[in-house]
């Protein structure tokens, strides 16, 4: 992380979580944040949510492989964590396997469709720009990797 001059980062489909100050894994080690000044940390399944230079910083991961009717209620609970950091600053980073033209996908899946509608209720902003992929595989890619913060962040 020095070596890009970053504070702190949000890694998916982590190997595994070392068992350092600076590292904090969700409740299924699926996502981490890393950071050198982490606060006020939570955790569930597939997110981790902590205070970093005054940012609530949430790391989000949910399966493709999951129903959209599981990813409507992760998105609740992730909601609900947003709400327990209120009224400080978000940013939400995560691998969410959802595809939307607002950012950047060709094409807008249903999963896509529910996570445009909960950040207009979380009132959250995208940060994505451009189309470059952010998976890639050997099949091709997608843009299912998104970021989205609190309009103060975001300006």
């Amino acid at each position: 992380m020095a070596e890009w001059s970053i504070h702190v980062a949000v890694v998916a489909e982590p190997y595994f979580i070392p068992a350092r100050d600076n590292w904090l894994g969700c409740a299924d080690g699926l996502v981490a944040i890393i950071g050198e000044t982490l606060s006020d940390p939570s955790r569930g399944r597939g997110w981790v949510a902590a205070v970093s230079g005054g940012i609530v910083i949430v790391g989000a991961y949910f399966s493709p492989n999951k129903s959209l009717a599981d990813f409507e209620g992760f998105l609740v609970e992730l909601g609900a964590v947003i709400g327990r950091y209120h009224p400080r600053p978000v940013l939400v980073l995560g691998d969410l396997n959802a595809k939307s033209s607002a950012w950047g996908s060709p094409v807008t899946d249903p999963r896509g469709e529910v996570l445009e509608e909960w950040t207009v209720t979380t009132g959250l902003v995208v940060l994505n720009r451009g189309s470059e992929y952010t998976c890639v595989r050997q099949r091709g890619g997608s843009i299912v990797d998104v970021s989205f913060a609190s309009p103060s962040v975001a300006s």
